[in-house]
């Protein structure tokens, strides 16, 4: 492999690690280094395996519960928050594949923005995890996720928002990425056998390095306070957003049209 690929590697480890401690995050970077290197849609394709196996890994979160009794109370609070993202993976897949990448990019960044700032106010911004709320967040979540990789910034806002627990923060953010996951893989599976030799060998290796990174991360998250945590994943969501604004800039400067 050539030293920029042994650098990308080492940087989705480390974004495993982020993932590993906020519950977030190796998607979005992951797709933003490999999309340096390879179009956005190969990016997202060859992140998926790996993604999938860190969220059925961080689906261990909840220390009172075993895997499948979590799972099991965790669908039944948030079903709306996770079947109206599995409905806006669909739309956001399809978007992707016709919809100006700049323009969602733009949306992004600038609504991440405004909630962190928000949340640095005396009062913040607050929901509470009705159904109707969870299908309204869950389908927009979707809707960008899909077309972008970036789920995590629109779903950890609400969570956060709703003020739950950190456990439950992990879990329910997890199972929306895996529904998203499931479903890309559904569209993309293609592009996946389509893959060549130096390809493959990348997927391997990032999906060891993410693994390294995010037990790592499991670790240390257990050693962070409710406060600390929400200090991070602000911190994470500040970086996303001002990165997705940039990107979003040098996509429409390179073509202002709406549809591809």
């Amino acid at each position: 492999m050539t030293q920029a690929e042994w650098i990308i590697l080492c940087l989705c480890a480390f974004a495993a690690l982020l993932h590993g401690l906020s519950g977030f995050g190796f998607p979005m970077m992951s797709t933003a280094l490999l999309s340096a290197q390879y179009s956005l849609s190969l990016a997202i394709a060859l992140v998926i395996l790996p993604c999938l196996l860190l969220n059925l890994i961080l689906l261990k979160a909840d220390p009172s519960r075993g895997m499948l009794a979590s799972i099991t109370y965790h669908f039944k609070k948030y079903w709306p928050l996770i079947l109206s993202s599995l409905l806006g993976s669909l739309l956001g897949v399809k978007l992707l594949l016709w919809l100006n990448e700049g323009y969602l990019k733009l949306l992004l960044g600038a609504v991440i923005l405004f909630y962190v700032l928000d949340q640095l106010r005396h009062q913040p911004f607050q929901v509470s995890p009705t159904v109707w709320s969870m299908l309204g967040f869950g389908l927009l979540a979707g809707t960008i996720g899909g077309a972008t990789n970036a789920m995590a910034p629109f779903l950890m806002m609400y969570l956060l928002s709703c003020k739950i627990s950190t456990t439950e923060v992990v879990m329910v953010s997890n199972l929306n990425f895996i529904v998203s996951k499931l479903v890309q893989l559904c569209v993309l599976f293609p592009l996946l056998l389509q893959l060549n030799p130096q390809q493959q060998y990348i997927l391997v290796w990032i999906t060891a390095f993410a693994l390294a990174g995010v037990w790592i991360g499991g670790k240390i998250r257990h050693r962070l306070s409710p406060q600390h945590f929400r200090s991070l994943v602000l911190g994470l969501l500040l970086i996303f957003g001002l990165h997705a604004l940039w990107q979003s800039t040098a996509l429409l400067q390179h073509s202002a049209l709406l549809i591809k």
